[in-house]
């Protein structure tokens, strides 16, 4: 595992990856909310666009964080391992 140092802890692969993936997240949520509300077919589907490329980014970082051991979505207690382990990582780095 990569790990960086920042000026505000550490960073490394897995805490990036996550980041990703929630934002990926969100940026579904936004888009089809967003559908919802356009006024004329063009905006639709320039958003019906931007959703279908956030659905592709999303499946391409779950599958990398699936082959990197950090995110098991059909694996609940494992995930919960892993989500606790990196809020230990979290809190070691800010000296808890």
């Amino acid at each position: 595992m990569q790990t960086t140092m920042t000026p505000t802890g550490v960073l490394n692969d897995q805490m990036i990856a996550a980041d990703c993936l929630i934002s990926a997240k969100n940026a579904i949520k936004g888009c089809a909310m967003a559908i919802a509300e356009a006024a004329t077919p063009e905006v639709r589907n320039t958003l019906k666009q931007q959703l279908n490329d956030a659905i592709a980014f999303h499946e391409q970082i779950s599958q990398y964080m699936v082959n990197k051991g950090y995110y098991h979505p059909t694996n609940v207690q494992e995930q919960l391992r892993i989500d606790m382990q990196a809020a230990q990582q979290v809190l070691q780095s800010a000296g808890r």
